[in-house]
């Protein structure tokens, strides 16, 4: 079929990788979303024009410099692709895997072509995308795996599996079948070559595409849900799931609540200053997140007043939530603060309540949550006092 001719094929892959690139730049400079992840992309766009070649535009150069190009390119793309993703996934995942790898496969085609073999440096560089592209498998896993549903992270990894695939059976090629080398001997690539090639550069942009928007998405929901300074919950956010709690709460799932506020805040602000006041509210939330599971919500509600969300087993599981709420509190007494070249000693006042049946909002078991934590500041502070009488309150 014509419009399947090699020429034709790799110019509209030029043309796509063109466009990408520019949308890319578009991105970080003029929108500024993920700005080096995007510029990465645009880079490795670019590479990936060069490295593909165009047809007879390299036909008069030397077969050594055809090579070079493709090989060197082709690996620096699939470089470029991979730290881009590891940005765009915000991944803590040093790049020394990543430079070992493209290290050794640049190592490999330079003595490849050294030597004047035309296999060597296509398998040195096909192996090392290989494996560059199952680290994007994986990190594509780790990044998205628990957060999104099986089908959408399988659906982010295939691009990044095809590529990994069609690597091992050009490996398996290169390696098996005579004469397998003659595709980088200044021939072009067959037709369903180049068109695979293709349909896999597009699939994976559109799934980095999809990536970026998951990212800007998630911002999102956290400026809207998350306090900006300590990254709790905020009011809202809290008063929502205390909501979808109480209503749990008919069908036998119980929680309780911890009021929580910081002794003798306005000291701090007053001795050292704002600053000093808001890296106690962020080392304070720091301390309580490590002592909580995934299900429990940590919320500010204004201030140095903080309150907890304590799914439990029983709706009368009260011996529980006290539990929890005096661990936070020791774990806080243990942990001074250190902010410039001060030690400041930080303690938290705690109230714990069970909710009532009927309270459709919430209010009554936050009424008696706030209640038992003056009463704690009143005794002293430092310490957890627990509402223990339910009686036969119930919302009107």
């Amino acid at each position: 079929m014509e419009f399947l001719d090699v020429p034709t094929v790799l110019k509209v892959s030029a043309l796509f990788n063109l466009m990408a690139a520019l949308a890319w730049l578009t991105l970080a400079q003029a929108f500024r979303i993920a700005p080096r992840a995007a510029r990465l992309m645009a880079a490795a766009h670019l590479v990936r024009i060069a490295s593909q070649g165009c047809g007879d535009c390299m036909a008069a150069w030397p077969v050594l410099l055809q090579q070079a190009i493709r090989e060197f390119g082709l690996l620096a793309c699939m470089v470029l692709l991979l730290l881009a993703l590891r940005r765009m996934l915000r991944s803590r995942q040093r790049s020394h895997d990543v430079a070992w790898i493209a290290g050794l496969g640049v190592i490999g085609v330079t003595l490849g072509l050294a030597s004047g073999s035309g296999l060597a440096p296509q398998l040195a560089s096909t192996v090392s995308v290989t494996v560059l592209a199952l680290l994007a498998v994986r990190e594509v896993v780790r990044g998205i795996g628990s957060q999104l549903s099986v089908a959408i992270t399988a659906c982010m990894t295939l691009p990044f599996a095809a590529l990994a695939l069609l690597g091992m059976v050009h490996t398996a090629e290169l390696l098996l079948v005579p004469g397998a080398d003659r595709f980088t001997s200044g021939a072009l690539p067959s037709p369903g070559r180049a068109v695979l090639w293709l349909v896999i550069t597009v699939s994976i942009t559109l799934s980095l595409i999809s990536l970026m928007i998951w990212r800007v998405v998630t911002r999102i929901q956290h400026l809207t849900y998350r306090d900006p300074l300590t990254g709790a919950l905020n009011r809202r956010a809290f008063e929502q799931a205390l909501t979808e709690a109480q209503a749990q709460l008919q069908r036998g799932h119980g929680f309780a609540l911890a009021m929580i506020d910081i002794d003798h805040f306005k000291r701090i602000n007053d001795a050292h200053g704002h600053q000093a006041g808001d890296a106690a509210l962020q080392h304070c939330v720091r301390v309580w997140q490590a002592g909580l599971r995934e299900v429990d919500h940590l919320a500010r509600l204004g201030g140095e007043e903080f309150c907890v969300l304590l799914p439990i087993g029983s709706p009368t599981d009260l011996a529980t939530a006290a539990n929890v709420a005096e661990r936070l509190r020791s774990q806080l007494a243990a942990q001074p603060l250190r902010w410039k070249d001060i030690e400041l000693n930080l303690s938290a006042s705690f109230g714990v309540a069970l909710p009532v049946a009927g309270d459709a909002q919430g209010e009554i078991c936050l009424a008696r949550a706030d209640a038992e934590l003056y009463r704690a500041k009143a005794e002293g502070r430092n310490r957890v006092c627990v509402a223990t009488q339910l009686g036969a309150m119930v919302a009107a």
